[in-house]
């Protein structure tokens, strides 16, 4: 090893590692997002889990989509089927694990907040119980890390708006909105 490589070897961190991992080691599907937490100085990875993945965070397009749905199987006279909940399962650390299988697919989600709390780090391990959980992901596969990067980047906004409804951090008028970006300050960071 070259002195070079030494010194670049001392300087690279550890790659990151999830407990996503840990329940599907090997996976048939697995994406990473990181995305910055743009100021949100909230350090509870079950709070991000939860508000990435909450009904309020999803884009209004998909949510439109979801009432067609809804209304067209209405129609036919059939019951949609409920929104899915996601819920956290476990914490260990700076990470939140959610676990949703079914009969054909072991999907394990960890949202993990890095050292220094300025990226969140979203891992989805997959793992095929059944050919039809192969075809059922299919789809999903070709779209699925830009939907995750996408609900990931809306998550401080719900975070904050949560944290301002709850009475965490106060709500600024429009004058202390304007006087704030004047002056250049970061807009509504959660602090516990």
């Amino acid at each position: 090893m070259t002195e070079h490589s030494a010194d670049l070897a001392s300087t690279v961190p550890p790659p990151a590692t999830s407990i996503a991992l840990r329940d599907i080691p090997v996976p048939d599907y697995c994406d990473v997002v990181i995305v910055p937490t743009r100021g949100v100085a909230e350090t509870d990875p079950r709070v991000w889990a939860e508000a990435i993945f909450s009904h309020e965070n999803t884009p209004l397009s998909r949510r439109g989509l979801r009432a067609l749905r809804d209304e067209a199987v209405r129609l036919f006279d059939m019951v949609p089927p409920p929104a899915k909940e996601y819920v956290t399962d476990e914490v260990r650390g700076s990470e939140a694990l959610i676990a949703d299988d079914d009969e054909n697919l072991r999907i394990r989600i960890g949202v993990a907040l890095l050292p220094g709390g300025e990226l969140l780090q979203v891992t989805t391990a997959v793992k095929f119980l059944s050919v039809r959980g192969r075809l059922v992901f299919a789809p999903r596969r070709l779209l699925h890390a830009a939907a995750v990067n996408t609900l990931a980047r809306r998550a401080p906004a719900t975070v904050r708006r949560r944290a301002i409804r709850s009475g965490e951090i106060p709500r600024l008028g429009l004058a202390g909105q304007a006087a704030r970006r004047t002056i250049g300050r970061v807009r509504g960071a959660v602090s516990r």
